[in-house]
């Protein structure tokens, strides 16, 4: 069966911000081949994959790892009060690669966190395009502002790279200003998901994810207004 880009999972899952990262990266990769690559498959890709960095995490860190994240969701679909869901560098790369959910994104994406920045190297086989991406992969690097306004997940790129050389500026000056989060919302779990956080902040290289907190009680929902 041909290669796929890597399918998009519940934010849940993946700590409720990584799979957005994740599959954004993809998608503008992709989307940057679709409009480019077919034109100029040998200048845009390469005959290999890159190799992602190696991540290093014991499975008994692993399983604690699970274990809080899985806490922290389980809590905010409760709406219960939690403490935030602080993941590193590390932390997010071992999700992607040790989770047996997410066979199809091991080895072709990592994610790296610099001071506020989200930065990820992806390298997708693009045997899904057809006959003129058969056997080329799409070897890149994105970096991106991740935040969350208002209820509102925003994700902005600042620099795209593909064989180590940025886009034409032409192209990225009308990126920088699309929020990249928007078609996040299709998907009725991540928006579902993303209603019941209070903030997301990438700080000091860590990913500060903070649930809503409950209503006071006597505060009156939706349903009983």
């Amino acid at each position: 069966m041909a290669d796929q880009p890597p399918k998009r999972r519940g934010c849940l899952f993946y700590g409720c911000l990584t799979c957005v990262v994740l599959f954004l990266l993809a998608c503008l990769l992709v989307f940057f081949a679709v409009r480019f690559v077919r034109n100029r498959v040998t200048a845009f890709t390469d005959a290999a994959p890159v190799k992602m960095p190696a991540v290093e995490m014991s499975d008994a860190d692993f399983k604690l790892l699970q274990q809080r994240t899985k806490s922290f969701s389980d809590a905010m679909e409760q709406g219960k009060t939690t403490e935030p869901l602080i993941l590193t560098e590390d932390e997010i790369n071992a999700l992607i690669v040790k989770s047996s959910d997410a066979k199809d994104l091991a080895g072709k994406v990592h994610v790296s966190l610099n001071g506020e920045e989200v930065k990820g190297q992806v390298s997708l086989p693009l045997s899904f395009l057809g006959w003129f991406g058969r056997g080329r992969y799409l070897n890149g690097e994105a970096a991106f502002n991740v935040s969350l306004q208002n209820g509102v997940l925003i994700v902005t790129a600042r620099e795209v790279k593909v064989k180590g050389q940025p886009l034409p500026e032409s192209f990225m000056s009308q990126l920088r200003n699309q929020n990249l989060a928007k078609d996040v919302y299709k998907d009725p779990k991540n928006a579902e998901a993303i209603r019941k956080l209070e903030s997301i902040e990438v700080k000091d290289g860590r990913v500060i994810i903070k649930a809503r907190p409950p209503p006071a009680p006597g505060t009156p929902t939706p349903e009983t207004r």
